[in-house]
């Protein structure tokens, strides 16, 4: 197996850049970088800023690889084509792919090297030791979560051997190659990152107020822009989930939901709140970036990498029982080409080519959410209806479905109780283009309608599991 970060593990950070102005440009690399806080914070802003480039959630891992996976987009782009018809070991999605696979360990070595250079020191020696360490293991556990549903099987697989040899947890900065561990070890030991992590950002109960404003300044403002303690609680909720331990996932997502740090936004606020903006209502952590627009637009509006399917407003429309009201998602996150000035409809969420960040002004932080607060819900949701609590998994159904302008499923007279199906829609509807949809239905081993074939493929690992790069691989 020859890691394909080894290549370049030893070019650490060569400049962070500047990071909402609140971090000093450095070039400082290796060990004299952690000789003081400030070089410790500019490793950590060096994370961040990698975070976003294409290659990882600026763009493959978001946006576009999961959802064309998911079928909420289509292409009929000449490598991604294989992608959006779920060919995974067709060799140009092979090709697709690999970036997604040495991007996410490049940067996972620089979090160990962050994390060993930590080791031996605390709060006599950095004051936010804490939370720089939460900060790092945090982000480690986040990243090897998403290659772990990206390029591993479902923990439910019958295949023994692909559960036996998952991913490769690398915790260590070395050259050494680390060996694959099994699905169920890398959840045990992302859990683990994920637990200590919320146990050092503890502090983020005083850092983060229930109403906040932008445009904080230092390292301990605008934590929604780091991996905070919330941040820690909501991805062991979503860990949880993915997994399928709805009672652990309950219980993180009831310590976010009960913290009532974050809000849903007005409903009149809608379409403006998400685009590449971080909501400093509903965002629990996003990733600050002033480059998204162009990168989106070029491939969603300009081109023809990212096209909305033919039926894709059957999502928002009611198809049968009384009229639940009008889904205001629909005329708030999408655009028709009628207002576009191009041939097709866009998904304005993702994306506002008029929004220049030249007009950043303050407030809310430019960039994009990692997770929000509705996921909580859903996620609360689907734990109650799962423990035959029907009533109480509405409520929460509902909390969502009545912030976003509809009938709460409490007051239509269907007379019926909400079903998984039911939580499974409101979910894609409102994590539409955000790269979760895949991952909901490899969670259940759906099966999915391929828009590029015109059929319906059968859930199984084989399109749902993306090749780990052949270099990786041991010779058999």
């Amino acid at each position: 197996m020859k890691r394909i970060l080894l290549a370049c593990i030893s070019l650490f950070f060569l400049g962070c850049g500047n990071f909402l102005d609140i971090n000093p440009e450095s070039e400082v690399v290796n060990d004299d970088m952690f000789s003081t806080a400030e070089g410790v914070e500019d490793a950590l802003y060096g994370v961040y800023m990698s975070m976003v480039k294409e290659d990882m959630y600026g763009g493959d891992m978001s946006v576009l690889i999961p959802e064309l996976l998911g079928q909420n987009f289509v292409t009929d782009d000449g490598y991604l084509i294989f992608v959006s018809r779920l060919d995974l070991e067709n060799a140009d999605t092979r090709k697709t792919v690999r970036t997604i696979w040495s991007a996410s360990y490049l940067v996972i070595s620089y979090l160990n090297n962050i994390i060993e250079n930590l080791d031996g020191k605390n709060v006599k020696d950095f004051k936010y030791y804490n939370l720089y360490r939460g900060e790092a293991l945090g982000l480690r556990a986040a990243i090897h979560f998403d290659l772990l549903r990206f390029f591993a099987v479902h923990v439910n697989s019958k295949n023994a051997s692909a559960k036996a040899e998952a991913i490769p947890y690398v915790t260590k900065y070395t050259f050494k190659v680390t060996p694959f561990s099994s699905v169920e070890e890398v959840y045990e030991k992302i859990i683990a990152d994920l637990k200590e992590a919320e146990t050092c950002l503890a502090e983020d109960e005083t850092l983060m107020p229930k109403i906040r404003k932008g445009g904080e300044k230092g390292f301990t403002g605008a934590r929604e822009l780091h991996f905070n303690l919330y941040a820690a609680q909501a991805m062991l909720a979503r860990v949880y989930w993915m997994k399928g331990d709805l009672e652990n996932a309950k219980k993180y997502a009831n310590k976010v939901i009960q913290s009532e740090k974050f809000q849903f936004v007005n409903q009149e606020d809608l379409s403006t709140f998400m685009k590449r903006r971080i909501s400093l209502s509903e965002t629990i952590w996003g990733l600050y970036t002033t480059n998204i627009s162009s990168y989106l637009y070029d491939r969603h509006a300009a081109k023809t990498i990212m096209i909305l399917h033919n039926d894709w407003k059957l999502l928002y429309k009611n198809t049968e029982g009384p009229e639940p009201g009008e889904d205001k998602r629909l005329s708030a996150w999408f655009l028709s080409k009628e207002n576009t000035g191009n041939s097709k409809d866009i998904c304005a969420k993702i994306m506002d080519e008029s929004n220049d960040a030249s007009e950043y002004s303050g407030g809310a932080y430019l960039g994009f959410s990692m997770i929000r607060i509705p996921e909580m819900y859903y996620i609360m949701a689907e734990a109650l209806l799962e423990e035959g609590n029907e009533e109480h998994a509405r409520d929460y159904l509902d909390a969502v479905v009545s912030a976003r302008g509809m009938v709460k499923f409490a007051d239509r007279d269907t007379g019926k109780d909400i079903t998984l199906d039911d939580i499974m829609n409101e979910r894609r509807k409102e994590l539409f283009g955000e790269g979760q949809w895949w991952f909901c239905l490899k969670r259940l081993n759906r099966d999915v309608y391929v828009h590029a074939l015109d059929a319906t493929l059968k859930g199984s690992d084989r399109i749902y599991t993306l090749p780990i790069p052949t270099e990786e691989l041991d010779p058999r």
